[in-house]
């Protein structure tokens, strides 16, 4: 249960104005009907047990109780004659009000459903953030994010709300224009049309403009929050790299977060308020149609009347369209979610050509691509197809359902006009409010795919963030497990099993210290756990248990064999990881001329592909540079040197002993060349089952 203060203060607010609208009506005689004041009381108790409900779907009741208080106090003072007739007028049926408490009622049961409860758990956060808020429009509304987000979805509700009563004025408004034509009373007709239809008109179209603008401003400041929030946990402790390890299913994570996010973000906003203003309707214009069917006389009999009978046949005919729409269209929500996985799969596969072209055309691997990307656009094309054809037997129904629709109202309603018991104006309000019912309670027939496809996508971001919280978890453990802080200088393995993530133990060590000031050079053969060795002493490998101490304070950095090289410019690629303006030009410069990288050191300001434009070799050397700028006091060189020529590698070992003095040095290597700028060697050996552990070619000395 979380805490809602306003909620439980508009509690309070709702229950004094239903005391005061009861005492009106039984102390004054105000003709106020009794179901007003009572629904006020219920509202009060759903404020109240909102807090039992997440913040998104709180949102919603708080603002029907709103509405329900704007409406109320409307029509309590109408009916105590304090307003004038025009405005009189201008307000919607009393019965607008109790349907606002319906609303929130429908929301507060709805909110506890699985699928509402997975689509409130990645929205609820956006609205219970506490971060400043950032710069743009309705910054004046809170000063959190969470604050201005509530404040925007409130008011997309309440023009919403005031959309619903409009349509049932203007269908009211419909009725006596009809019956002004049919008398033939031009003063009325004119009335109609100037003094109620245009101050409508432009009420409905200035609402429309805002509601436009809020809605937009709402979605670009949810969407930037949430993805930034996204990619930052992403980001967070190497959860982006123990997703793969973590055996949860979340493919492509750059689709998820840019494009996911975004579809979220708009199909919420867009289904939530379709579907309250969809609700709002059908309680309004249900209570139309059954006051406008209350005596309706089944066609083709001798005057059997059944209340209310185009309201159990409108739902009748939805319920049946709803269930069939169903059973055709389900098999979409699997086929969505599989069109995004095959999409993102060749988006990959292109940017994947992009990256190594080099590779493959030095290899003339063209042919071999291009088979490879007809497999992968393949399944998209196979894909699409399946979703084809389930949409053209599910577009053939709904086209047969809507067409039928169209000409029910009139078929039921026209002897009763003929006979003239009813006008035609009730004859035209009779079918408006039967359609009104109808495209509501049809709306899961009529967006049946969106649904479809809004279910796929919430079912993407709900397993990206369980598979980061299965990720965080891994973190958690690995981190608490192994890792822990001592006072002296050295970096002390006093028990370590690295395992795989299949649970197959790879590596075993016991007392073993890597002294401050020593170089360590590690061999073995390929497969020993020599790199997965340094990802467990980095924090980001999760599979393993023991004790490791490391020095308190120390920094490291670790160099892989294929350097990450960032998109921007060269002065960034350098830097990285660090922020880009915490080391002088100068400084830069003479790191690069230090890596033997003097022809590139005048380019810090070239924006390109860096990636891509230097050789492995020189991508190396441009890591050592990043390590000459940083200083820290523990190196691990994961083959860093693998790809120099040994004259080369020869003088960046001699150029980092000389640059970094106080820098501990521990190598993987397989060249016989690297024994001579090391101190130490440690050798994996295997041991029982496949099992390796380190030897020791050099006698231990006591850790400090």
């Amino acid at each position: 249960m979380t805490k809602a203060p306003f909620a439980t203060i508009l509690a309070g607010i709702v229950a004094a104005f239903s005391v005061v609208a009861t005492t009106a009506w039984l102390g004054f005689g105000v003709p106020v009907s009794f179901h007003m004041p009572l629904s006020g009381f219920v509202l009060a108790g759903l404020l109240v047990l909102s807090a039992r409900i997440s913040t998104f779907a709180r949102i919603f009741v708080i603002m029907y109780a709103l509405g329900y208080l704007v409406l109320a106090s409307g029509v309590l003072l109408a009916m105590a004659g304090l307003l004038g007739q025009t405005l009189a007028e201008m307000l919607p049926p009393a019965f607008s009000a109790t349907a606002a408490v319906v609303f929130a009622g429908v929301v507060y049961g709805v909110s506890f459903l699985r699928v509402i409860r997975q689509i409130t758990a990645i929205a609820d956060p956006f609205f219970e953030s506490n971060e400043p808020a950032g710069n743009g429009p309705f910054n004046w509304a809170g000063r959190t994010e969470g604050r201005v987000g509530a404040l925007l979805v409130g008011l997309a509700v309440f023009i919403t709300f005031a959309q619903v009563a409009l349509q049932i004025r203007l269908n009211l408004w419909s009725r006596d224009l009809f019956n002004a034509l049919e008398q033939k009373d031009a003063s009325t007709f004119w009335y109609q049309l100037l003094a109620v239809f245009i101050p409508l008109a432009a009420v409905w179209i200035s609402i429309a403009i805002y509601d436009v603008y809020i809605d937009r401003v709402l979605r670009i400041r949810w969407r930037a929050w949430l993805t930034r929030h996204t990619y930052t946990r992403w980001l967070s402790n190497g959860t982006h790299y123990r997703i793969p390890l973590s055996g949860e299913p979340a493919d492509n994570p750059d689709q998820r977060i840019q494009a996911d996010v975004s579809a979220f973000i708009v199909s919420t906003m867009s289904l939530s308020i379709t579907l309250l203003s969809r609700a709002a309707t059908l309680v309004s214009f249900i209570v139309i149609l059954w006051g406008l069917s209350r005596n309706f006389v089944i066609p083709g009999t001798d005057g059997l009347v059944i209340p209310g009978f185009l309201v159990w046949l409108v739902i009748a005919y939805a319920v049946a369209g709803t269930i069939l729409t169903h059973l055709i269209g389900r098999p979409l929500i699997r086929l969505d979610f599989q069109q995004e996985k095959v999409e993102a799969d060749f988006r990959f596969s292109l940017a994947r050509l992009r990256e190594y072209n080099e590779q493959i055309a030095l290899m003339r691997g063209e042919r071999a691509e291009v088979e490879r990307l007809g497999g992968t656009f393949g399944s998209v094309v196979e894909n699409f197809h399946r979703i084809t054809s389930r949409m053209m037997k599910l577009t053939t129904f709904n086209g047969a359902y809507n067409q039928a629709s169209v000409v029910f109202p009139y078929i039921l309603a026209a002897p009763s006009y003929f006979l003239g018991k009813i006008t035609l104006g009730q004859f035209q309000q009779t079918a408006g409010a039967f359609n009104q019912v109808d495209a509501s309670l049809s709306y899961f027939v009529n967006a049946y795919t969106t649904l479809a496809a809004y279910k796929a996508t919430v079912d993407r971001l709900t397993t990206f963030n369980e598979a980061m919280a299965r990720a965080e978890g891994l973190n958690d453990t690995a981190r608490a497990g192994v890792l822990t802080s001592h006072e002296g200088r050295d970096l002390v393995i006093d028990t370590l099993d690295v395992g795989l993530p299949e649970g197959r133990q790879l590596l075993a060590m016991r007392d073993l210290p890597l002294r401050a000031g020593e170089t360590t050079l590690i061999t073995g053969p390929s497969g020993s756990g020599k790199s997965t060795l340094f990802r467990a002493l980095a924090g980001i490998w999760p599979f393993g248990k023991g004790r490791v101490r490391v020095p308190k304070g120390a920094s490291m950095l670790l160099l892989p064999q294929r350097p990450y090289i960032p998109q921007g410019t060269l002065r960034s690629a350098v830097t990285y990881p660090g922020v880009i303006d915490t080391y002088a030009d100068a400084e830069i410069v003479e790191a690069l001329k230090a890596a033997r990288l003097p022809h590139i050191a005048d380019r810090l300001d070239e924006d390109r592909a860096w990636g891509q434009t230097l050789s492995l070799g020189e991508q190396q050397r441009l890591a050592v540079a990043r390590a000459l700028l940083a200083k820290p006091d523990w190196l691990f060189l994961d083959e860093a040197t693998a790809a120099l020529d040994e004259p080369t590698e020869e003088a960046i070992y001699t150029i980092i002993k000389e640059r970094l003095p106080n820098t501990t040095v521990v190598s993987i290597g397989h060249r016989s060349t690297l024994g001579a700028f090391h101190d130490r060697r440690l050798d994996m050996k295997p041991v029982d089952g496949g099992l390796f552990t380190p030897v020791d070619h050099r006698a231990a000395v006591p850790a400090q």
